[in-house]
């Protein structure tokens, strides 16, 4: 299986590179029922800990085909960071729910002073990030350098300006007070920055991590660094290129400019690939972005390439040569899917397959410099 995890990394080094590939990676990942609703697994480390361990064995025994790097989430909801500044959890009624904010912690009048007088949060201290540290500790420790783990669901910058302001006056805050959400949002670099050392530190080095963020696939050495922004899908490329841009480029300066994760819509495409410092992939929801793939195609053009995380609908191969047919020669989509045990995932690997070899035939390879 060593032998096997080394070709997979071997891939990922490639494609991240821009090398020409004979077959693009096809991602096929396995889940089993688990015993333990959502909100179960998000109180409970040791419980979240046995879901993602069956899960990463799973995709070993029954997706030996997948170009999947097995990975464990350990996961202490979105708003971790938000916590840390003060925001309190809801727990909905619904247990498949994952927790949520109860409410803001800021007001946009006097949003200046009211920044200024923030306390410096601590990862080891405050909210719920202390329990997000132990449970990287823990999940690494049980995945022993072979399974990695991802870092926490941080979400950082106008996501969590978000938890604390609330959307409507972030959307204001945006135009009438830009330099007191900048402060803010400085901020939360800072804690955000501190949060994934810390998190690096104990996971027991960036060999043990897949990315930066909660992204559980696998990114290779100097491409470690990951941002969230499902955010921008409200606002346009300006206002990406003022309030996102700049902060996700100090993670991608000092951890790599690996990936960025947003669901979709994608109103601000071409401002992910416009800063100095970009992604070199971005992670997205078919079901979101969709609609969004040819324009994707023109701005991401010999720039990035991305993991498009399948949303059911039509069959998994027929959706896959789609893309295909919409993105090739231009842009690399890697393929993820989530199946059970019962649903043939070595029989989808090989059908996928056929398909990654045709894309990566029709592909014009290499990156801009």
């Amino acid at each position: 299986m060593r032998d096997e995890l080394a070709r997979r990394h071997d891939l990922y080094r490639r494609l991240f590179a821009g090398e020409p590939l004979d077959r693009l990676p096809v991602d096929v990942r396995v889940s089993v029922p688990s015993p333990y609703t959502t909100a179960e697994q998000f109180r409970d480390g040791d419980k979240q800990l046995e879901a993602a361990l069956a899960n990463a064995l799973a995709t070993w025994e029954y997706a030996p085909s997948s170009d999947c790097v097995p990975a464990m989430r350990p996961d202490v909801g979105c708003s971790c960071l938000a916590s840390a500044f003060g925001a309190e959890y809801h727990w909905a009624e619904d247990p498949r729910q994952t927790p949520g904010v109860l409410t803001k912690v800021l007001r946009l009048d006097g949003l200046a002073e009211q920044v200024a007088g923030l306390p410096t949060p601590d990862p080891h201290r405050d909210g719920w990030l202390p329990e997000g540290l132990r449970r990287i500790r823990r999940f690494a420790d049980a995945g022993e350098g072979f399974v990695p783990v991802s870092l926490l669901d941080a979400a950082g910058g106008v996501n969590v300006a978000a938890d604390l302001l609330g959307m409507t006056e972030l959307m204001l805050a945006f135009h009438d007070a830009p330099q007191a959400l900048h402060a803010l949002l400085a901020r939360i670099q800072a804690l955000y920055a501190a949060t994934i050392r810390a998190g690096i530190e104990a996971a027991g080095g960036e060999a043990n991590i897949t990315t930066t963020d909660f992204e559980d696939v696998w990114y290779p050495e100097g491409w470690k660094g990951h941002v969230s922004d499902d955010v921008s899908a409200g606002f346009g490329p300006g206002t990406y290129a003022e309030f996102s841009a700049p902060y996700h480029a100090l993670v991608f300066a000092e951890f790599g400019a690996g990936g960025l994760h947003n669901c979709g819509p994608n109103p601000c495409h071409a401002a992910y690939v416009a800063h100095p410092v970009s992604p070199r992939s971005l992670d997205l929801s078919d079901r979101y972005s969709h609609d969004d793939l040819p324009r994707l195609r023109r701005s991401l053009r010999r720039k990035a390439f991305i993991h498009l995380y399948y949303r059911g609908g039509p069959g998994p191969v027929d959706w896959y040569r789609e893309v295909m047919e919409t993105m090739a020669p231009d842009v690399i989509v890697v393929p993820v899917f989530y199946v059970g045990p019962h649903d043939h995932p070595e029989d989808l690997c090989r059908d996928l397959r056929t398909v990654a070899t045709e894309y990566a035939r029709r592909m014009h390879w290499g990156w801009e410099p």
